[in-house]
C-alpha cells in the first residue's frame, strides 16, 4: 500500500491527470475519464470540479454513494450524480463495480500524519526540507528524494541524526522514521525536524 500527502493528491486535478479522495482512499480516475473523451457528459464536468479534492461527504464509509429522497418523485437519488458514470471499455474498469468501490482505480491511502524532515547533503552543503508520510519507509523517502531533488541519491550513504533520538547511526531502509528512532518529539519548545545525512560514495552507477 502506498501512502500520499494531501499536497501530492491536490496536484492531480486535470482532465488527463485526475485523482480524488474518499474516506482517506485515493482513486486515480484518469483511465475512466480518458475512455470517455468521445462520450462526455455534464456529470463528468461536475466530477472535474472536484479534482484533487476530498469528496468523502458524498459517500458512506463503505464508499457507496449517499442518497436522498427526491421531493419531486419521492424516490431515492444519489447526492453525487458523477458516481453514475463509468468507463465504456472493459479494460478501463472492473465489470459490475462503481468507480468508488473499484480496486482498478484505487492507488493508495492518505497519510495519517505528515512528517517534516531535513535531508543534508554533506558533499554540496545543501539542506532540503521535505514533507513525507508517517508510513513512509526510508526506501520510500529515498525514492521521493531521487525523483524530486537528486537522481543520484542512491550514490550516497544515508545516515541518521535526531535531537534526543537514537543517533547517529545506520538507517534500517525497510523501516519508517519512527522505526529508525527519528521520532516526532513532543516538547514545550519547537525543535528542528529529524535529519538524514548523505555522504557521497563516488559511485554514480547507483541510482
Amino acid at each position: 500500500m502506498r501512502y500520499y500527502l494531501f499536497d501530492e493528491v491536490c496536484l492531480h486535478s486535470k482532465k488527463d491527470d485526475f485523482w480524488i479522495i474518499i474516506h482517506d482512499n485515493i482513486f486515480n480516475l484518469t483511465p475512466m475519464l480518458k475512455d470517455r473523451y468521445d462520450s462526455w457528459s455534464k456529470n463528468l464536468d461536475l466530477l472535474l470540479s472536484f479534482g484533487g479534492k476530498d469528496i468523502s461527504h458524498f459517500f458512506l464509509y463503505n464508499n457507496l454513494p449517499k442518497t436522498e429522497i427526491s421531493p419531486v418523485t419521492g424516490k431515492p437519488r444519489v447526492l453525487f450524480p458523477p458516481i453514475l458514470e463509468a468507463a465504456v471499455s472493459d479494460h478501463c474498469k472492473t465489470t459490475g463495480k462503481i468507480w468508488s468501490q473499484d480496486s482498478f482505480y484505487h492507488i493508495g491511502r492518505l497519510t495519517r500524519k505528515e512528517r517534516r524532515l531535513r535531508i543534508i547533503n554533506t558533499l554540496t552543503g545543501t539542506i532540503t526540507a521535505m514533507k513525507v508520510c508517517d508510513e513512509d519507509t526510508i526506501y520510500d523517502i529515498q525514492r521521493k528524494y531521487c525523483e524530486l531533488y537528486n537522481s543520484h541519491a542512491g550514490s550516497y550513504l544515508w545516515r541518521k541524526f535526531s535531537y534526543g533520538g537514537q543517533c547517529p547511526g545506520e538507517l534500517i531502509l525497510h523501516e519508517t522514521l519512527d522505526g529508525n528512532g527519528l521520532v516526532d518529539e513532543e516538547t514545550d519548545i519547537e525543535l528542528p525536524p529529524p535529519s538524514i545525512w548523505l555522504y557521497y560514495t563516488n559511485d554514480l552507477t547507483i541510482a
